[in-house]
């Protein structure tokens, strides 16, 4: 009978380490989670994001990835080779005023993004585009969201440089907020999913 009681006594005691033990692991677990990413917030306060502690910002006057007018940021893996067009991978954001379009054409953000996406697909079958000669392979158009509003999204190959692309489109404020990763065929598999784990903690400052 006192053996009973004794069990039954150190029974809970257990169960309680038990689970002070896989909640503090569970802290630990979070912490390691949130310190593993650094965070950016865009100069006019519009966006933020999240990105891993081996990628960095790359400088305004590099010369691979390009910064271009509006682009707002560029991310890329930390690389002890020097990045050429070959090696390169990115994922940048770049933002314009598209206000005034909107107005001119009387279209909705949706319409908008919609004939965007029609447009860029039929440049990859104009010889006068860019991507008119690079025999660029379209994998998926689909819709999605970018931070907390809908957006549109290519994937795609351009097979005569052996790159894999993702742009992401979506409007927020009369903005134009554009997404695009790009790196070589050969790594999609162990870069891919570090690209949606940046996109997906975007997020768009009220």
């Amino acid at each position: 009978m006192h053996t009973k009681l004794i069990i039954f006594g150190i029974l809970p005691f257990s169960l309680l380490l038990l689970l002070m033990g896989s909640m503090n692991f569970q802290q630990a677990y979070v912490e390691a989670q949130s310190n593993s990413t650094q965070t950016f917030t865009s100069t006019n306060n519009t966006f933020n994001l999240n990105y891993p502690l081996d990628w960095e910002i790359a400088p305004r006057n590099s010369s691979f990835p390009y910064y271009g007018e509006t682009t707002a940021l560029v991310l890329r893996p930390v690389m002890d080779e020097p990045v050429t067009p070959l090696n390169e991978t990115f994922f940048s954001i770049s933002v314009s005023d598209v206000k005034r379009l909107l107005e001119d054409n009387k279209s909705l953000p949706a319409e908008f993004l919609d004939k965007l996406v029609a447009d860029k697909i039929n440049s990859f079958e104009d010889p006068s585009s860019i991507y008119g000669n690079l025999n660029v392979k379209l994998l998926g158009n689909n819709y999605t969201r970018l931070g907390d509003q809908p957006a549109k999204e290519l994937t795609f190959l351009t097979q005569n440089l052996g790159t894999f692309e993702v742009d992401t489109y979506a409007i927020y404020n009369d903005q134009l907020y554009h997404v695009n990763f790009v790196g070589p065929q050969s790594k999609v598999s162990e870069m891919y999913k570090e690209f949606q784990q940046i996109k997906d903690s975007f997020k768009f400052i009220p």
